[in-house]
């Protein structure tokens, strides 16, 4: 890889004076930064596969939360019309409530922009008690107090904007070297002018989605994978896995599996490249950031849980505010309590995604979590 031999020396410098410029900056710098990385070639390919997956993050995204509603209505008698793509109505009774794709109106707009600024939000939780990451909130222009923390901290660290995005948009995990860091504040920079860096916690990352109090279900999320078939590379595997989601039109994933910045540091901790060509039947993690994993990287969980685990979750959506709360947190025992097994609540999601808890790998025995959403709308039994 091109950053290995270059160190921290002139690539990221000059990435650096690129990203000088502001956000836009950023990301001409990000995107010279893959470039540079992964060669012209692979580059080129890369931006045209993005460009002929784009339609799948809405196109797809729109027809799953269609038939989720669509399904919810059914089932607690109510109509549904499309009012726009992704835009639904839903009447019964006279009553109406209208979503967009997961967005429903339980929470004010208010609680949902607290629970999307992280920085305000693991602020919270360790006022209520809870375990976070250990963490350093610095200006998306100030390089060294972030430096310094990395150095304090033994193993890995995860870059992040502050606030404002989702679906682990601009987040880099696997940061480990002052040059990684350098290029993971960059790509976090183009989103936020306040950055977060934590250490990276060992364990598996579950989410769960609370009602008002109420425990609507557990999915146990793995990393993204692709399995190898001794011919093709990583890159191309990966392609194949886009170019199946995109066939399947959002009902294999809703995501396509980008090759960005935590791609190219989970392959690199693992000493392969996007050039490695796995063994037959031999899964490869990709990723350390779980949003863009398969279908059958994610499992419905239904028993195995500390009570104690599910009482830190749900304080977790308490010192929030968050009605309709999807709860991440990396635990390595979740027979435990997170204070137990040294386990960390890493997210609280105001607008979660339900498609999670429907694109699984048992679908038959997926909860269908829309069901009681709708009826708490609507009000009806």
């Amino acid at each position: 890889m091109a950053h290995a031999k270059f160190g921290d020396s002139l690539v990221p410098r000059l990435l650096d004076l690129v990203a000088a410029a502001g956000r836009p900056g950023c990301e001409v710098a990000t995107r010279l930064d893959l470039l540079i990385a992964i060669g012209p070639a692979y580059a080129w390919r890369r931006l045209r596969d993005e460009t002929a997956h784009a339609r799948l993050d809405q196109g797809g995204r729109n027809r799953v939360y269609r038939d989720i509603w669509l399904n919810a209505a059914t089932e607690v008698g109510a109509e549904l019309e499309e009012l726009s793509r992704g835009w639904f109505e839903i009447r019964a009774n006279g009553t109406r409530t209208r979503v967009n794709q997961q967005r429903v109106s339980l929470d004010d707009s208010v609680t949902i922009a607290l629970a999307e600024d992280r920085t305000l939000t693991q602020a919270l939780l360790a006022e209520a008690g809870l375990p976070i990451p250990e963490q350093l909130v610095f200006g998306a222009d100030h390089f060294a107090p972030a430096l310094d923390f990395m150095e304090r901290h033994a193993g890995l660290c995860v870059v992040k904007p502050g606030s404002g995005t989702g679906g682990g948009e601009g987040t880099t995990a696997g940061v480990g070297t002052p040059a990684q860091l350098r290029r993971a504040r960059i790509r976090a920079a183009r989103l936020a002018s306040q950055l977060v860096i934590e250490r990276q916690v060992p364990g598996t990352v579950y989410r769960l989605l609370f009602l008002e109090g109420d425990l609507l279900d557990v999915v146990r999320r793995y990393p993204p994978r692709v399995q190898g078939d001794g011919k093709r590379t990583i890159r191309e595997l990966i392609v194949a896995e886009n170019q199946l989601r995109l066939a399947a039109g959002g009902n294999r994933r809703i995501e396509q599996l980008t090759i960005d910045l935590d791609c190219l540091f989970s392959l690199e901790g693992a000493e392969l490249t996007l050039r490695s060509i796995p063994a037959t039947g031999e899964d490869v993690v990709v990723k350390t950031a779980t949003n863009q994993n398969r279908a059958e990287d994610n499992e419905t969980v239904r028993e195995g849980l500390a009570p104690e685990l599910v009482a830190e979750a749900r304080q977790a959506a308490d010192a929030i505010g968050v009605r309709l709360a999807g709860i991440d947190l990396i635990t390595s025992d979740p027979g435990r309590s997170l204070h137990e097994s040294g386990g960390v609540v890493i997210e609280v999601n105001g607008h979660p995604g339900l498609h999670h808890h429907y694109q699984v790998a048992n679908r038959e025995q997926a909860t269908r979590v829309a069901v009681p959403i709708l009826r708490r709308l609507l009000g009806v039994g």
